[in-house]
C-alpha cells in the first residue's frame, strides 16, 4: 500500500486519544487516529456500566475541543461527597459529608457514562479539519528514526509522522513496541459496574461505602438514576457476578442500605480484576505515552481519566508550542519536557490511591482507629477539611492552560 503521511499519529481511539486528536488538529496539526473498534455517533451510543467523575479541570478540555454541549444532558452534577466507613468491627459505622459549596463550587464533578463521552469526541473529531480517523486498524509495528516514525498497521498500511502517541490502554502495543519498563501491582480485587434505577432522588449525593473487603460507591446519573462500583476481594466477585438478576438485584438492596429506596438494576452487571500500572517514563525516541498506556488506577477517588485528561492537556499544549515555534513536536527536548511536567502528579496519584486503597480495604486495628480518627478530624476542623476537598480536585497546578479554561 502506498504510504500515508500525517503529523502526529495516535494509537487508540478512546476519550483521551481523541481529546488529544482535536486539541491538536486545531492547531493546525495533521492527526491520524487508529482504534480497532469503529467510531460511533451520539445517536447510536447507548449509556453503558462505566462511567467518570470529571471534575472541572478536565471537563474545560473536553470544552475546549467543542463535545461538551452535547454530552452535558447525560451527566449529573456531584455537589455532595457522602464517606460511610463500615469497617466498624469495633463501633458503629460513621458518616462524613463533604459539600461543594463549602469550597465555593457549584459541584465536584459531572458524572458521565464513558460511551457517551466518547461518541461526542467521536462525532466532533469528524467534524474538525486535519483529522483521519481509521477504525478497525490496529498497530501492528513502528520503526525510528532521527526525522520521525514509519508505523505499519494490521492491514499493511505505512503511516509517516513526526510522532507516536500511545493512548491504547493497560496493554499498550505502543508501549511494549517502544521497549518502555512498566511497574505493576496486583489489588487481589475486582470490580462490579451497573446502572441502577432507584425510587428515592439521589439529590445529586455521591455515596462512598468503605468495606474490608474494597468500597461500594453509588455516583449520581440524570433523573432516578446512578451508577454502581463495587469493590470486592476476586472470589467474592466472581461469585456475585453468577448470580441470577434477582439475586444480584438483593444483594445490590443490601449494599445500598436503602440509601435510595427500591434499587433495580438497568442492563447487565460487567466484571473485571482491578491492577495498577506505571510506565517507568512517558517517553521514547519519537514515542509519548497518555492515559491508560502510562498509567492504570484503582478505582477509589475516581481519579483515573481525569489524570489522564491532564496528560492530554499537556502534552497538546507543548506539542502545539513546539509547533508555533517550527520546532519538531517529536525531538527528544519536547518529549523530555512533557515527561518532566507529567511525573510528579503521575507519581503521586498513582502512589496515592495505592495506599488510600490499603487503608481504606481493610479492618485491621492500627489503620481501622487511624482512618476513622483522621475522618472525624477532617469534618470537624473546617480548614483542613477545605484543605482535603481542594487537594483532592485539584492536586498538581503546572500552569497549564487548558486545565484553567484558558485557548490551547
Amino acid at each position: 500500500m502506498k504510504q500515508t503521511n500525517t503529523d502526529i499519529l495516535i494509537a487508540g481511539g478512546g476519550a483521551p486519544g481523541l481529546t488529544l486528536a482535536i486539541l491538536l488538529a486545531q492547531a493546525g496539526l495533521r492527526v491520524s487516529v487508529i482504534d480497532p473498534a469503529p467510531f460511533p455517533g451520539i445517536k447510536d451510543a447507548k449509556p453503558d456500566n462505566r462511567t467518570a467523575a470529571l471534575m472541572q479541570g478536565s471537563i474545560r478540555v473536553i470544552e475546549a475541543t467543542g463535545a461538551w454541549t452535547d454530552c452535558l444532558p447525560y451527566g449529573a452534577a456531584l455537589r455532595t461527597l457522602r464517606i460511610v466507613d463500615e469497617n466498624a468491627s469495633r463501633g458503629k459505622a460513621i458518616q462524613a459529608d463533604f459539600h461543594a459549596d463549602e469550597i465555593g463550587l457549584e459541584a465536584f464533578a459531572v458524572n458521565m457514562p464513558n460511551g457517551i463521552l466518547r461518541a461526542a469526541l467521536c462525532d466532533r473529531a469528524r467534524a474538525v479539519e486535519n483529522i483521519t480517523l481509521l477504525p478497525g486498524r490496529s498497530l501492528a509495528d513502528f520503526i525510528t528514526d532521527g526525522a520521525g516514525i514509519t508505523a505499519t498497521l494490521d492491514n499493511g498500511q505505512a503511516i509517516r509522522a513526526q510522532l507516536i502517541v500511545g493512548a491504547d490502554g493497560r496493554h499498550s502495543k505502543v508501549r511494549a513496541i517502544a521497549g518502555i519498563a512498566c511497574r505493576a501491582h496486583e489489588f487481589e480485587q475486582s470490580a462490579m459496574t451497573c446502572l441502577i434505577e432507584h425510587s428515592r432522588p439521589h439529590d445529586f449525593i455521591s455515596t462512598e461505602f468503605h468495606r474490608p473487603a474494597g468500597p461500594f460507591t453509588l455516583v449520581p446519573l440524570p433523573g432516578k438514576m446512578s451508577s454502581v462500583v463495587w469493590v470486592d476481594d476476586t472470589a467474592t466477585a466472581e461469585t456475585m457476578i453468577a448470580l441470577s438478576k434477582p439475586a444480584f438485584e438483593q444483594a445490590l438492596q443490601d449494599k445500598t442500605r436503602d440509601a435510595l429506596g427500591r434499587v433495580k438494576m438497568a442492563g447487565t452487571p460487567s466484571c473485571w480484576p482491578l491492577s495498577g500500572m506505571s510506565a517507568q517514563t512517558l517517553t521514547a525516541p519519537r514515542v509519548a505515552l497518555i492515559a491508560e498506556a502510562a498509567h492504570v488506577l484503582h478505582p477509589l477517588g475516581a481519579q483515573g481519566l481525569n489524570l489522564s485528561l491532564r496528560d492530554v492537556a499537556a502534552l497538546a499544549e507543548t506539542i502545539a508550542d513546539a509547533a508555533r515555534l517550527g520546532l519538531d513536536p517529536g525531538s527528544r527536548t519536547i518529549l523530555a519536557a512533557y515527561d518532566k511536567r507529567r511525573r510528579a502528579d503521575i507519581d503521586g496519584r498513582v502512589h496515592g490511591t495505592e495506599g488510600f486503597n490499603q487503608m481504606v480495604s481493610t479492618d485491621k486495628p492500627a489503620l481501622h482507629g487511624l482512618r476513622r480518627t483522621g475522618l472525624r478530624l477532617v469534618t470537624t476542623i473546617a480548614p483542613l477539611k477545605q484543605f482535603a476537598m481542594r487537594q483532592g480536585l485539584a492536586p498538581q497546578d503546572d500552569g497549564g492552560r487548558l486545565m484553567a479554561g484558558q485557548k490551547l
